[in-house]
């Protein structure tokens, strides 16, 4: 079997006997993983039969495994080789999950600015329920962006649109409602 050379050398299966699985390494084009996760990819992939020194015709498909991506393929043939044009980019559950979780992140952000406003507004003194409250928020998000399906680099969108701005404001409100409060509570009693 032979395969086109950006993807491997040639495969050589015996006649008349089970062929085995063989993983074949393919390159892919397209965007960055760091597009998380809107990233999607293309390959081109040819493969064709000889037998004896002639060619022979080949008949394949090609077939999703993966649930996080969803695969789109343009087959044909070409002087007896079966020619697939292979677009694969994140699956719709994928992108709904992710699309949840930067929205999840904003709300909780917007959710906790709204607490430290009113904390600093009113001049509460070390609220300790409130101040645990946005802390664990701080550090709960850093392991919700974990779960992410396929576990994308750090760096991605996810991070950019949501993660990184989530974080950095929550910690500043955290460290504004501290300061406000312990102003608000005055110098300790002698």
């Amino acid at each position: 079997l032979q395969t086109s050379p950006a993807v491997r050398g040639d495969l050589a299966f015996p006649a008349h006997g089970r062929i085995a699985t063989v993983d074949v390494p393919v390159a892919l084009t397209g965007g960055p993983v760091t597009d998380y996760p809107f990233d999607a990819y293309e390959t081109e992939l040819e493969f064709a039969a000889v037998q004896g020194g002639e060619s022979v015709p080949v008949r394949m498909t090609l077939v999703n495994r993966d649930a996080l991506f969803s695969l789109a393929v343009d087959a044909s043939e070409s002087d007896g080789a079966a020619v697939f044009s292979a677009e694969l980019s994140r699956s719709g559950s994928v992108l709904v999950f992710a699309l949840f979780m930067m929205a999840a992140m904003w709300a909780l952000t917007i959710a906790v600015l709204m607490g430290g406003w009113f904390l600093v507004r009113r001049r509460a003194g070390l609220t300790w329920p409130a101040l645990g409250w946005m802390a664990a928020t701080l550090f709960a998000l850093a392991a919700f962006r974990n779960t992410a399906p396929g576990a994308p680099p750090i760096g991605s969108l996810l991070d950019y649109l949501a993660f990184f701005w989530a974080e950095s404001l929550i910690a500043f409100c955290v460290v504004v409602v501290v300061t406000r409060a312990v102003r608000a509570e005055g110098p300790p009693p002698p």
